[in-house]
């Protein structure tokens, strides 16, 4: 999954907001990063979001979708669209209107006075001016999403362009979703209740 849906899971606070994003720019394990506690439990968070998509049947089957020259990149182009997937169909997984919730994690990211890895600070800055969680609701803003990524990895990669791999396969690939993320909705509550 990809900012969208880490955010999703945060709690309302501006730190547990940042740790929900923060694990994706800190080099090493999460429990040795030196952050407070709520930004810690947000990126403890992140990594059971991940951990339990990576390893989902149905997830594999979105990535065996991608086609075989952007396959190497399968996950990173799935997570991107199920962001799309999850904005589109936002109402049925929250009361919370869409641009509401929006509006308040924009807000909790500018409020948020801890530190954070540079990069990170710059690509929170671009997401806020830019409006990057609005544009997941448009298969234009996934590609402008994807061909930015493609830019900001360092290795060679086949990302730009690659919103033709949601357009190509979207319907199934939503009905992939719908199937995933109620399953990753009942495993985040239930890491809730065990503690």
């Amino acid at each position: 999954m990809n900012f969208l849906a880490h955010l999703y899971f945060a709690e309302d606070t501006p730190e547990s907001r940042v740790g929900n994003l923060m694990a994706d720019f800190v080099r090493g394990p999460v429990d040795r990063q030196p952050y407070n506690g709520a930004v810690m439990q947000g990126m403890r968070s992140h990594v059971a979001v991940d951990r339990f998509t990576d390893s989902h049947d149905v997830v594999r089957e979105s990535k065996a979708l991608i086609s075989s020259g952007r396959r190497r990149f399968a996950g990173i182009i799935v997570d991107v669209c199920y962001d799309h997937f999850l904005a589109r169909n936002w109402s049925n997984f929250s009361d919370v209107p869409l641009t509401e919730f929006i509006d308040r994690t924009y807000g909790s990211l500018r409020d948020y006075r801890g530190e954070m890895p540079p990069v990170m600070t710059r690509v929170i800055r671009h997401m806020v001016e830019h409006d990057w969680l609005q544009g997941y609701h448009e298969t234009s803003g996934v590609g402008r999403a994807l061909n930015g990524l493609s830019m900001r990895l360092r290795r060679p990669n086949t990302l730009a362009g690659s919103v033709e791999e949601l357009e190509a396969n979207y319907g199934e690939m939503e009905g992939h979703f719908l199937r995933f993320f109620p399953d990753l909705v009942r495993h985040m509550e239930q890491r809730g209740k065990d503690g």
